[in-house]
């Protein structure tokens, strides 16, 4: 695999976050915008067209949207544009490990509620 390649495939094509309801898309938004905010990034969400903007300060740098699950970050400059790119990277993948550690959670706890013989202290003959 070729980082730079899958870098050129994400810019293109978008990064596919798995089937998602609107309503899940706008809440994924609120959090990146957030996020993004608190990367020192000077961003807005514009609630009509679910689109996050991120300028600096003379020109738009990118805009940030979810169509059908998958995430499209469009350049808008040159200048500071992998910045933009990288910080979302990192809020994929900080959300990928949050839903990630609940999986494993939900799985332990159903391994917990597993009602075995074993180590109940009865002597089975």
């Amino acid at each position: 695999m070729n980082i730079n390649d899958e870098i050129k495939r994400a810019i293109k094509h978008g990064i596919y976050l798995g089937k998602m309801a609107e309503k899940e898309e706008h809440s994924l938004l609120t959090e990146l915008n957030s996020f993004l905010i608190f990367k020192k990034n000077f961003c807005f969400l514009t609630e009509a067209t679910g689109t996050i903007t991120v300028s600096s300060d003379v020109d738009d740098l990118a805009e940030i949207f979810i169509h059908r699950g998958t995430l499209k970050i469009t350049p808008l400059a040159s200048e500071g544009y992998f910045k933009v790119f990288m910080d979302t990277l990192e809020f994929i993948s900080i959300k990928h490990k949050l839903e990630m550690s609940e999986s494993e959670k939900k799985l332990i706890g159903q391994l917990d509620d597993d009602e075995s013989t074993e180590d109940d202290g009865d002597l089975w003959l």
